[in-house]
C-alpha cells in the first residue's frame, strides 16, 4: 500500500540529478505515446504490467511466485534517506494470493540514529470478478501490518494495523488502469485510522517492453499524505523487469521528492 519515509538524514545530490534526468526523459517519451498506441494490440491477463509503488491488483496463480527487490529514497527539507525493501507474491489456491512486504527503517533524533527492520506487512487477495472486455477485474484484499520494528528505537508504528480494501483493474485499449482504495485501522497502540488510495496508469511505448507509468498514492489522516509518481518500466524478458518511479509530494506532509527502484523476478 502507501509507503512514506518517516525518518530523514543528509541530502544526496546524485539522487537529485538522477531524478531530474529521469523526469526529463519521461516527459520526452510521453510525446511518442500517441504514435505507439495505434500499433499496440489488445492486452491479455498474462501481460498486464505491474505498477512500481502501487500494490498490484491481481493475485498470482497457484504455483506462481514473484520477488521484488528495490530501494525507496525520499527527500524533504534538505534531508534524505534511502531504504531497501523486499516483496514476495505467491498464489495460494485458485483466485487466492498473498503478498509479504519487508521494509527497512531509519530513525534519527539528533545525535542518535537507528537503522533496522521496520514493520512487516502481509496481504491476502481474492479475485472476486475476473477481467473481461466489458468488466474490470475486482479484487477484495486485506493487509495486516505487524509491529516488528523496534519500538524503543522508533523503527515502527508500535501497532497492529488492518486495511481492508477493494482493488480494480481495467484496460482501455493500450491504457491500463489499476488501483485500490480502503480503510486502514490500528487495532492496538494509538488506534489511528485513515482512508488510503493507490492508483496507477500505464501505457506501452515500445514493443510491449518499455512502459510509461503514472501513479498517485496517499491517505486521508494522521496527517494526510499525497504523492504523484511518473515512472518507467522495461521488460527484459517475461521473467525479469526493472522499474524506476519518481514520487513528488503534493503537500507539506509528504516527502518533497524521491526515487523508487524495482527489480522484479518471476518464477
Amino acid at each position: 500500500m502507501y509507503r512514506s519515509n518517516s525518518a530523514l538524514k543528509k541530502p544526496c545530490p546524485l539522487f537529485k540529478h538522477l531524478t531530474s534526468s529521469f523526469l526529463t526523459a519521461a516527459a520526452a517519451l510521453l510525446g511518442v505515446v500517441g504514435a505507439r498506441a495505434a500499433e499496440s494490440d489488445n492486452l491479455t491477463e498474462t501481460n498486464f504490467i505491474n505498477p512500481i509503488i502501487t500494490e498490484e491488483v491481481l493475485p498470482d496463480e497457484p504455483g506462481e511466485f514473484t520477488l521484488r527487490l528495490g530501494t525507496d529514497y525520499g527527500q524533504r527539507n534538505g534531508e534524505a534517506n534511502a531504504l531497501p525493501y523486499a516483496e514476495a507474491c505467491f498464489g495460494l489456491i485458485e483466485r487466492f494470493g498473498a503478498t509479504v512486504n519487508v521494509l527497512m527503517a531509519y530513525h534519527d533524533e539528533g545525535a542518535e540514529a537507528s537503522y533496522g527492520f521496520g514493520d512487516v506487512s502481509a496481504i491476502l487477495k481474492y479475485l472476486a470478478v475476473r477481467h473481461s472486455p466489458s468488466l474490470p477485474a475486482v479484487v477484495l484484499g486485506l493487509e495486516t501490518q505487524f509491529p516488528t520494528g523496534h519500538q524503543h528505537l522508533g523503527l515502527g508504528t508500535r501497532a497492529y494495523e488492518l486495511t481492508p480494501y477493494v482493488a480494480l483493474l481495467k484496460d482501455f485499449g493500450p491504457l491500463l488502469v489499476q488501483g485500490n482504495f480502503g480503510w486502514s485501522k490500528q487495532v492496538t497502540g494509538n488506534r489511528e485510522d485513515a482512508w488510503v488510495y493507490n492508483w496507477a496508469a500505464s501505457v506501452p511505448v515500445y514493443r510491449r517492453k518499455l512502459y510509461l507509468l503514472t501513479e498517485i498514492n496517499g491517505d486521508w489522516g494522521r496527517p494526510n499524505h499525497a504523492a504523484i509518481s511518473p515512472g518507467i518500466k522495461y521488460l527484459f524478458s517475461e521473467k525479469f523487469s526493472v522499474g524506476v518511479a519518481a514520487p513528488i509530494g503534493l503537500n507539506r506532509n509528504t516527502e518533497t521528492w524521491g526515487t523508487v527502484t524495482q527489480f522484479q523476478f518471476e518464477f
